[in-house]
């Protein structure tokens, strides 16, 4: 069995669908409330158990409640949490999302407080014995420490790029050996919407596959070995909730990787599993079993 190592953030989120406001000042009334474990490693983390593999999420959370919930809703789900780190005096992470229409969403993120960013704690030497690597750029010093120890023994290493307060930083993208933006990253981080052109200016400087999540364009990707922009459409599915899509796919996306996969269909299975996930309600319990994807695959190799 694979295993992957994700290192980041872990979230509790608040979601609600509703109408999203289209005015200042207004006042929506949600049809429906839940809570969800959210983040972006952790989600991914949940995604390579249900999907087949064996994951452990290394991070940090408050020594509160908060942290209490996301910490045991992530070992229910068969991830490794012992080496979550709890902080006495820090606020854990919460997020308020308002689903609309067709999966659109609206979030408020509040990335907690006191959460020491110091990652000289981390059990590197475990970065040897395992398949993939997976990090967030939301604690960067964990992500360099990570992606550098993955390159020296020669782990694949797979980065998630997403936006954020301020753009991926550089050394990650050159550290990694798979640099899979979502689309608002990529923009954020090249300065262009145009996909060919974006992903030639992100792989400038690095021997990274330069990859992006397109939502309902499917993925995108470059490389050395083939330069030219490679593209696996997305399938095609009514969109239900977007919500954690780009982490489940790129904890299948890792997954597979780690599994020895060619990236052509470590994409396509990735794509696969986060179009399922779009495709119903429920937060971390819509992501599809491997058997679902398998099946899935299945359909439109037949089509």
């Amino acid at each position: 069995m694979a295993e992957v190592i994700c290192v980041g953030v872990a979230f509790l989120d608040y979601v609600f669908e509703a109408d999203l406001p289209t005015s200042n000042d207004s006042k929506t009334f949600a049809r429906t409330y839940a809570q969800y474990g959210g983040g972006m490693a952790a989600t991914a983390s949940v995604a390579v158990v249900q999907l087949g593999g064996k994951a452990s999420l290394w991070g940090r959370l408050g020594n509160d409640d908060t942290g209490e919930y996301i910490r045991s809703d992530l070992a229910h789900r068969g991830v490794l949490t012992e080496h979550i780190q709890r902080i006495e005096g820090a606020q854990s992470p919460v997020s308020s999302i308002v689903i609309g229409d067709k999966g659109v969403r609206q979030a408020t993120v509040y990335p907690g407080q006191n959460l020491d960013s110091n990652a000289d704690w981390l059990p590197l030497e475990r970065i040897s014995e395992t398949s993939a690597v997976l990090v967030d750029p939301r604690w960067p010093e964990a992500a360099m420490a990570t992606l550098e120890r993955a390159r020296i023994n020669h782990i694949p290493a797979i980065l998630d790029a997403d936006i954020g307060p301020d753009p991926v930083p550089r050394e990650l993208v050159e550290l990694a050996s798979h640099a899979i933006f979502s689309l608002p990253g990529l923009t954020q981080y090249t300065g262009t919407k145009d996909i060919a052109a974006a992903l030639a200016k992100a792989r400038e400087g690095t021997e990274a596959v330069v990859g992006v999540t397109a939502g309902p364009d499917g993925f995108y990707w470059v490389s050395d070995d083939e330069p030219e922009v490679h593209h696996i459409p997305a399938i095609t599915i009514e969109a239900v909730d977007t919500l954690g899509a780009g982490d489940v796919f790129h904890g299948a996306f890792a997954l597979a990787i780690g599994e020895g996969k060619s990236i052509k269909d470590a994409g396509r299975f990735a794509t696969t599993a986060a179009g399922l996930k779009c495709g119903q309600s429920g937060g971390r319990d819509a992501i599809p079993s491997r058997a679902e994807v398998w099946d899935a695959l299945a359909l439109e190799d037949e089509a």
